[in-house]
């Protein structure tokens, strides 16, 4: 933050994060859409939402209940794949200034890709209410959404939901592109994970979920081997 800019204030949490809000509420309409075409009820679709509140886990899980993928198995591959945030809500905690300790579970909830990087690309601590706003107001606009999404995604130009289904990969991609910038070790890590999945799914003949669960946990100790200690 420069002298002339505005105090971090729950009002400059609402700005900074505008378009954090554009984004989620465009794709989770996607998942309200997919949710409802998956069988879910809006209740259920909702609820995916409300309190697992990642879009990548979010999309993942609806794959995986349409391939009939069972509900363990779903579980480890969502439990991998949101294990990032772990670390993520303790920086998160060290950077936004609060010595209430009930404050710090809900400020770690609303941790995702986009607001850990608002709050950490702001110089010095955080105050809570600036961090609030900058959670709050993209989980309702993901909520949003997603009733959008399942009530009327069905009126839509067939065109238009086709595109809005291929949100996953974006997603997926989107996720993954600023780390394989980073040099060959992060390529080579997630195009082995890839081929591992790829050949699980030809020939192992195990099941779609735990295929996953097997080429995330591979993936994991390539790159622990590969990826240098100060770029983890």
């Amino acid at each position: 933050m420069t002298p002339d800019s505005p105090p971090l204030s729950f009002s400059r949490g609402f700005r900074d994060s505008s378009p954090v809000i554009l984004g989620y509420f465009s794709a989770s309409i996607a998942f309200g859409l997919l949710a409802r075409n998956t069988g879910l009820n809006v209740v259920e679709s909702l609820a995916f939402s409300f309190i697992v509140y990642t879009g990548a886990a979010q999309f993942m899980a609806l794959n995986l209940i349409a391939a009939g993928v069972s509900g363990p198995q779903i579980l480890i591959a969502n439990f991998l794949l949101n294990l990032r945030y772990l670390f993520m809500s303790a920086a998160v905690a060290r950077k936004v200034q609060t010595g209430r300790y009930f404050q710090r579970p809900l400020l770690a909830f609303g941790v995702t890709d986009e607001t850990f990087a608002l709050t950490v690309s702001q110089k010095g601590n955080v105050p809570p209410r600036y961090q609030a706003a900058v959670e709050l107001f993209p989980w309702l606009a993901w909520n949003l959404g997603t009733l959008c999404g399942w009530f009327f995604g069905e009126i839509l130009p067939e065109s238009l939901s086709a595109a809005m289904v291929s949100s996953l990969y974006g997603l997926f991609i989107a996720l993954l592109l600023p780390d394989l910038k980073k040099g060959w070790p992060w390529i080579i890590t997630a195009a082995a994970a890839a081929l591992i999945n790829t050949a699980l799914e030809t020939f192992s003949g195990l099941g779609t979920g735990w295929n996953i669960v097997i080429a995330m946990l591979s993936g994991t100790i390539i790159g622990m081997a590969l990826i240098p200690r100060e770029e983890k």
